[in-house]
């Protein structure tokens, strides 16, 4: 059977007829980066449309239960948050939970916490990969 150029060109123009029907895949919804460090969980969220700060964050969903919200940056650092295994939940209005992950929260450790002052002249200064307390990046 033989297709004439009229038959290639319709077959063409339908292929591509085709592949503009299909609809646009949607953009991902919101997520969120969840760091624990020395009594402290830092979340990020991403893909918020328009305001972060209408997420709010749970560090210790299981104990000690809060719903702190995110900065207008979009991060936020939950503190006095205790020791050990914690399920920390995120909940966005424009995607629900977001994040429900247990993260381990480390101990306080007074000699680390000193630490925290040259933490901050590290970040301060632009060597963020110097500081020892994750949650401090």
């Amino acid at each position: 059977m033989r297709f004439g150029s009229a038959g290639v060109t319709a077959a063409a123009l339908s292929t591509i007829v085709a592949a503009l029907a299909v609809p646009a895949t949607a953009q991902a919804g919101p997520t969120a980066d969840v760091v624990a460090g020395r009594e402290r969980v830092k979340v990020t969220v991403h893909g918020v449309p328009v305001h972060p700060e209408s997420c709010r964050v749970d560090p210790d969903a299981d104990g000690h239960t809060r719903s702190l919200p995110v900065e207008p940056s979009g991060s936020m650092v939950a503190h006095g948050v205790a020791p050990g295994p914690r399920r920390v939940l995120v909940w966005c209005p424009d995607g629900g939970i977001v994040y429900e992950q247990i993260v381990h929260v480390l101990p306080a450790d007074p000699l680390a916490d000193l630490a925290d002052l040259a933490d901050h002249a590290f970040r301060t200064a632009g060597s963020s990969d110097r500081v020892t307390d994750p949650t401090l990046r």
